[in-house]
């Protein structure tokens, strides 16, 4: 910031420190806004948060602005009443300037110890708002923490709820096709048993059928032996009879 005042010879020493306060306060509500975004702030909580702070910046700002214009009338003032003065009477200017210079510095101290004041009452104001904003967010926080977890353990129970009944209607399915598997499987063995009864019975009938035809194969052979046999001794009789 300048060190003099426009149209000035006199070094605005005051003002610079005063700009320094107000950097330090800015610095300090930097480190307010980091403390607030590392304790979960939403981007709502934020937005608000900066609109306050652009208002109190704004203010501030027209507070100096203000305070400077102010400053600048006096001076002014105080320059025309100098010149006024010295155009009259030099020695009576040095007093008059003397007693202005004292006059301006009081009504420039007052001036920024009601500023300070203010300033100071805005920053306790904010900084109450702030607290009151960080607890009303903590609050919020810890409701919509028991909620959530409230959904969840009902969420779990449905959940089992559901499983323990599909369960359940798996089992039944499963003892119902089971009971259904082993009625097939006893139905095909009575079948299958049945079969190789019949197939046991055509079997031994034609065993049986296959054994007459055998026996009287067998006779037909023993016939057919029979009779070479009796042709063979009566031949044997013949020749040992009438050849001898």
């Amino acid at each position: 910031m300048p060190a003099n005042i426009e149209g000035s010879k006199f070094e605005n020493v005051p003002s610079r420190t005063y700009d320094e306060r107000v950097e330090a306060r800015l610095g300090v509500l930097e480190k307010d806004v980091a403390v607030m975004q590392n304790n979960f702030a939403t981007k709502d909580d934020l937005q608000a948060l900066r609109a306050e702070m652009h208002e109190g910046f704004e203010r501030i700002a027209a507070a100096f602005y203000s305070h400077r214009q102010e400053v600048k009338a006096e001076i002014d003032k105080l320059r025309e009443e100098v010149l006024a003065a010295l155009s009259n009477q030099r020695i009576d200017f040095n007093a008059a300037l003397s007693n202005q210079r004292i006059d301006f510095n009081a009504a420039l101290a007052k001036q920024r110890e009601e500023f300070q004041v203010a300033l100071a009452k805005l920053h306790e104001e904010f900084s109450v708002a702030l607290a009151n904003q960080r607890d009303d967010f903590h609050v919020a926080m810890a409701n919509q923490r028991d909620e959530f977890r409230t959904a969840l353990a009902q969420l779990r129970d449905e959940f089992q709820t559901a499983l323990a009944q599909q369960r359940e209607e798996f089992h039944a399915a499963l003892a119902h096709q089971h009971e259904e598997f082993h009625a097939a499987l006893a139905h095909q063995h009575e079948e299958l048993h049945a079969a190789l009864a019949l197939q046991r019975e055509d079997f031994h009938a034609a065993l049986a059928s296959h054994s007459i035809e055998l026996y009287k194969g067998f006779a037909n052979q023993a016939w057919k032996f029979y009779g070479l046999a009796s042709l063979l001794v009566a031949g044997v009789y013949y020749i040992a009879r009438y050849v001898h």
